[in-house]
């Protein structure tokens, strides 16, 4: 089975993997751990880069190096990057932190707005969990809780593109009646995902992960899987991901080295470019 992708799509992965070496190179000097997580992970694993049919690029930073790189970012990024979360910009979307390349401008195509932003790459803190099950059970039910207020809280910015099941469809459908981002304070809401993920501490948990990933509970793995992290090629550069990358892929996806046929295929591009100014 081969898959092309459209120009535009293949334009902005070439873009996108020309920042993922600048962001690693900027971790690696720094000593910040990361890791290649979910898709990005899968990409390459089974193609050596970016899955053909998508363009996303997730990174997953466990919370102290994550918070040391919020404290630094400014210093450390260069004149053509910045990093946006919540804390630094009231009008920012997302509770993780997605560092942008000013050269390229893009429209993002998500929900219903059309944003013109910039090309970027998302940063996913990687929190602890409790240990005792049930305990933990609890606790991710309690973000995700929160975390569905505040997608009430941003209403438009939904992605209308995404898979969804039957229930999940329908409750979406009927709270666009109500005006919920009139009446529910997206970063107030975030706040307080932030002091519940931050209250666990990453050193001393058996299971880590990101509960503001696309997954949600199915985020939440093993942290042996980690390990010590191995490199993997990514195009021509090498990049970290979890040493276990078998056990990860399996627990995310399955059977992850079966490809979809053609048919199954739909090109998940999230953002197309506008304006490129690159020397």
């Amino acid at each position: 089975m081969e898959f092309h992708p459209s120009e535009s799509l293949s334009q902005l992965q070439k873009i996108d993997t020309e920042m993922l070496r600048d962001i690693v190179d900027i971790f690696d000097k720094h000593d910040i751990r990361y890791f290649l997580i979910a898709g990005s992970l899968l990409g390459a694993v089974r193609h050596k880069g970016f899955i053909p049919w998508d363009d996303d690029l997730d990174i997953g930073v466990p919370r102290p190096d994550y918070e040391k790189f919020i404290d630094h970012k400014d210093e450390w990024l260069t004149d053509h990057y910045m990093a946006k979360n919540f804390q630094s910009d009231s009008n920012y979307k997302y509770y993780i932190t997605r560092v942008y390349d000013k050269r390229v401008k893009v429209r993002e195509l998500r929900g219903d707005d059309t944003e013109v932003t910039f090309a970027s790459l998302d940063l996913f803190p990687i929190d602890g969990t409790p240990n005792n099950i049930l305990l933990r059970k609890l606790f991710i039910n309690k973000v995700l809780f929160y975390r569905m207020l505040a997608s009430l809280a941003n209403f438009n910015n939904i992605d209308q593109h995404r898979s969804r099941g039957h229930l999940e469809k329908k409750f979406i459908s009927i709270m666009g009646f109500f005006n919920t981002e009139k009446w529910l304070n997206k970063n107030k809401i975030y706040s307080h995902i932030d002091k519940l993920l931050r209250r666990q501490n990453y050193a001393d948990s058996l299971y880590v992960g990101s509960l503001m990933g696309a997954y949600r509970e199915k985020e939440i793995f093993d942290k042996s899987f980690i390990g010590n992290r191995m490199q993997y090629q990514f195009t021509e550069f090498n990049v970290y991901g979890p040493e276990n990358y078998d056990g990860y892929l399996k627990h995310m996806y399955g059977n992850y080295m079966e490809l979809p046929t053609i048919e199954q295929i739909k090109e998940k591009q999230h953002f197309e470019i506008i304006m490129e100014k690159r020397k």
